[in-house]
């Protein structure tokens, strides 16, 4: 066994994204106009400078399916368009409530049907 078990045993913060049908974000709050495209298995970063503590930059996913579960439905009732949850890897957390987490990059795993 290695002697640097942190090395060894890395840590990784799951979380769960919901997006369009296309893979694009959904396009709410500031980023309606600036919507990312992601990929499953790559890491995504946003477009803008990440903003730590204000709402400007960053990528914003979901801690537990439920969240998922409920932001998926609200998105679809408002604006009729299918959204779809997938597990997701992310980086450093920089702001967090309890139904939504703010972080640096997120790279999607699977999708959860």
């Amino acid at each position: 066994m290695p002697s640097d078990l942190s090395a060894h045993w890395r840590c990784k913060l799951l979380a769960f994204k919901v997006l369009r049908n296309d893979l694009t974000s959904l396009g709410l709050r500031a980023a309606r106009h600036n919507r990312i495209q992601y990929r499953i298995g790559r890491w995504t970063t946003p477009y803008d400078s990440v903003s730590e503590n204000g709402e400007s930059g960053g990528l914003y996913v979901t801690p537990t399916r439920g969240d998922a579960n409920a932001l998926k439905r609200y998105f679809e009732r408002k604006y009729r368009l299918t959204a779809r949850i997938f597990s997701c890897e992310i980086g450093r957390i920089l702001k967090q409530t309890s139904c939504r987490i703010k972080t640096d990059k997120v790279k999607l795993i699977q999708e959860i049907t």
